[in-house]
């Protein structure tokens, strides 16, 4: 039984890159943004662990994240090779110092997709995209080590608007064991952080933080 099991996922596993390699070939670099619907579209279930790490450029303070899960398919839809899945990363701590280390903040940062994760395969590269609030809560300052804790609204102290993310992954092998995408990205302005909210503003929020994710198959 083991042995036909083994048998049948490496069929599976040898149509699958048998069909990309050939719809790749195909599209040859034309692999359109957003793809459009084919008559039937073909589509191989896929896993992967998620861990990484993001820097806040402002303070410099980097910002480990997950591990976490990204569960969907990469489809084959017409000429274009695609990927989409569901996101999810637990809740992460984020420590800044400041005034070389003399004033220090803590706090949980928690970052909720909006939207699934959609990708396609370009020019053997693959490019996602995702849409993220980042919700902050358990702040604590202090200096030399936190110990005040500032008041928030759980579940409400947010950027105003969801994050665009995107991601790209140079010459990728989609059957790789490991896949890792980086990218840049803009933090906006907090809202409803109460007394926390302008310090959030001038601290976190501005453009160019970078973000880096290992996705690693559970397959």
């Amino acid at each position: 039984m083991l042995g036909q099991v083994r048998s049948q996922v490496t069929r599976k596993r040898a149509g699958m890159i048998a069909a990309l390699t050939m719809a790749a070939t195909i599209a040859a670099g034309t692999v359109a943004a957003t793809p459009a619907l084919a008559d039937d579209p073909v589509e191989f279930p896929v896993s992967f662990a998620v861990a990484g790490s993001s820097v806040v450029k402002k303070t410099n303070s980097t910002i480990n994240l997950g591990p976490g899960q990204l569960t969907g398919a990469i489809v084959v839809n017409g000429d274009d090779v695609g990927i989409r899945g569901n996101l999810t990363l637990p809740p992460a701590t984020a420590n800044i110092s400041l005034a070389s280390g003399i004033f220090r903040i803590r706090a949980t940062v928690k970052v909720t997709p909006v939207a699934p994760v959609t990708g396609v395969l370009k020019d053997g590269d693959l490019l996602t995209h995702a849409q993220v609030n980042m919700e902050i809560n358990n702040i604590v300052v202090g200096l030399i080590v936190p110990i005040i804790p500032l008041p928030t609204v759980p579940s409400s102290c947010k950027t105003v608007s969801p994050i665009d993310m995107n991601l790209i992954t140079k010459d990728v092998d989609l059957f790789a064991p490991t896949i890792t995408q980086t990218g840049t990205y803009t933090i906006p302005a907090f809202k409803n952080c109460l007394i926390a909210d302008l310090a959030l503003g001038s601290l976190v929020s501005g453009p160019d933080n970078t973000i880096s994710l290992t996705l690693t198959s559970n397959s």
